[in-house]
């Protein structure tokens, strides 16, 4: 990653070497089965990349850790290219909850993943995206 935030838009289903390209060289890449795990670092976060299946592998679920929590929703996700599809917004601080949980539309195609949200001492600490619908709907 260049020093800057991440456009994490789109991450779902890119093969790795799309990935490669798009984010750079990760600074961790580990082989666990038919699983990538590929680690990106920036000043701003630390962006942690699931990549499954055979040719080509591809993105299924990344979790980006912010260095700073960030106060709402829409800061945190807009600081990834998530805003407003990660809509409605809601303050850290005013949730009692440990997660933010949203459906996450994406892509031309509509699909429809699953955006968490961590809470931690009233701010938003990490964000994840996973390629299957929301099951709590």
């Amino acid at each position: 990653m260049n020093g800057s935030e991440p456009a994490c838009a789109g991450l779902i289903r890119l093969s790795e070497a799309e990935l490669r390209r798009r984010l750079g060289e990760p600074q961790n890449h580990r082989r666990a089965g038919d699983e990538v795990w590929l680690v990106f670092v920036s000043p701003e976060l630390t962006l942690r990349v699931r990549c499954q299946g055979e040719g080509p592998c591809r993105v299924r679920s990344w979790t980006a850790t912010f260095s700073e929590g960030r106060a709402t929703l829409a800061s945190a996700a807009g600081s990834l290219g998530l805003w407003p599809a990660a809509a409605p917004d809601q303050a850290a601080a005013e949730t009692s909850e440990p997660l933010m949980r949203r459906p996450l539309v994406c892509g031309d195609d509509g699909a429809t993943y699953t955006l968490t949200a961590t809470v931690r001492q009233g701010t938003i600490t990490q964000i994840s995206v996973f390629d299957e619908p929301p099951d709590w709907c």
